[in-house]
C-alpha cells in the first residue's frame, strides 16, 4: 500500500521595515533628589553597526525639562559627548507625583517623554520561618535605621569611606546546602514593601563598599559558578566577584539571599519603586516576545526611555559565619 507523506511548512509573516535613524533618550528621575541625574542622548545604530561608535552620541542637542510651571534645560557635560546635567544653581527638585516632560530637539528631530514620578512607600525588615530538609530555620529582621541619618551623611560615608557615623545591623553569610545552593536557598534577610499607590516594578541593587580582595567571598563551587558566574582573576591571582547586584522585582517580599552578595562588609542596599513605563519598558508585551523585539518605550519620536523612581536605602553589614 503507497505511503503518502505530505510536508508543511509553515512560514510567520515577516514584516520588514527599512532603517530609519532616530534619536535614543535615557534618563531617569529620582524623587525628593536634584535634577544632577544624567540624561544620555545619541542617534541610533544600524544593526550592523558597532555600539562603541563614539560618533553616534550628541553633543548639540537642545534638552529641557518641564514640570507644568517651570521649564528648565540641560547642559552638555565637557568632554562626555551625549550626557547633559542640570547645572543651574539652586537645581530643581523632583517632587513624587508631579509629571515632568522631557523634550530634546535637534536639527529639526524632536522627541518628547513624560513621567510621573512614585509617591513614597513603606518598607521594613520582617522574620520568617525558611524550610530546609523539611525543618524550619527562623530568618530574623533587622534594623534598617533609614529614617536615622540623612542622604548627605551616608553619601560622604560612601565618599570617605567611613562609616562609623553610620548605624547598620550585622547578618551573617553561611555557606552549606540550605544556604548556597539556589534561588530558593535561606535568605540573609528578608523586606516587604508596600505603596497605596500605583507602582511599576521594584528595582533592588546591592553595592559592596569595600570590594577589595580581602573581603572577597571565594566560591568556586558548581552551584555558585551557575549561578553567580565563574570567578574573575585580577592581575595578582586573586579571585573575585563584582561587588554590585541589581534585579527587578514585582513581588512584595524581597528576599536577599548568597546570590546578591560576593563581598564581606558594609553593603549600601537600594529598593526603587519604578513608574510604569519602566515596567513596560523591561518587561514588554507578553504576545511579541522576541529576541528581536524593541522593548516598549516611551519616547514619542525616537527610542529609548524617560522614567523615574522613588528609592530608600540603608546599610548592612554582611560577617562571616564563625560559628
Amino acid at each position: 500500500m503507497p505511503v503518502l507523506t505530505l510536508l508543511v511548512a509553515c512560514s510567520l509573516p515577516v514584516e520588514e521595515s527599512a532603517y530609519q535613524e532616530k534619536l535614543v533618550v535615557f534618563g531617569n528621575l529620582m524623587a525628593n533628589g536634584q535634577t544632577a541625574d544624567t540624561i544620555f542622548v545619541s542617534r541610533s545604530f544600524e544593526i550592523e553597526e558597532s555600539h562603541e561608535d563614539q560618533g553616534k552620541w550628541v553633543a548639540d542637542a537642545t534638552v529641557t525639562i518641564f514640570d507644568g510651571d517651570t521649564t528648565f534645560t540641560l547642559a552638555p557635560v565637557a568632554g562626555r559627548p551625549g550626557r547633559y546635567l542640570d547645572q543651574a544653581l539652586p537645581r530643581h527638585m523632583i517632587l513624587p507625583g508631579w509629571t515632568y516632560q522631557l523634550d530634546v530637539v535637534l536639527d529639526g528631530d524632536a522627541v518628547t517623554a513624560f513621567t510621573t514620578v512614585p509617591e513614597s512607600f513603606s518598607l521594613a525588615s520582617t522574620s520568617t520561618d525558611w524550610f530546609c530538609e523539611g525543618a524550619p530555620v527562623p530568618v530574623d529582621s533587622i534594623a534598617l535605621y533609614d529614617d536615622e541619618y540623612s542622604e548627605t551623611a551616608w553619601r560622604q560615608a560612601v565618599a570617605t569611606g567611613d562609616y562609623s557615623a553610620l548605624a547598620m545591623d550585622t547578618v551573617i553569610y553561611r555557606e552549606g546546602p540550605c544556604y548556597t545552593t539556589s534561588f530558593a536557598s535561606i535568605p540573609l534577610f528578608a523586606l516587604e514593601w508596600e505603596s497605596f499607590d500605583p507602582t511599576g516594578i521594584i528595582r533592588v541593587s546591592t553595592l559592596a563598599l569595600d570590594d577589595t580582595v580581602t573581603q572577597a567571598i571565594v566560591d568556586s563551587s558548581l552551584a555558585a559558578d551557575i549561578f553567580k558566574g565563574h570567578l574573575l582573576v585580577d592581575e595578582e591571582g586573586n579571585h573575585f566577584r563584582p561587588g554590585s547586584f541589581a534585579w527587578n522585582s514585582s513581588q512584595s517580599f524581597l528576599p536577599f539571599t548568597w546570590l546578591y552578595f560576593n563581598y564581606y562588609g558594609p553593603h549600601l542596599i537600594t529598593v526603587e519603586v519604578t513608574d510604569d513605563h519602566f515596567s513596560e519598558y523591561f518587561e514588554g508585551n507578553p504576545l511579541r516576545q522576541s529576541n528581536f523585539g524593541m522593548p516598549t518605550s516611551n519616547v514619542e519620536g525616537g527610542f529609548g526611555l524617560f522614567s523615574s523612581s522613588n528609592a530608600r536605602s540603608f546599610f548592612v553589614h554582611v560577617a562571616p559565619d564563625t560559628s
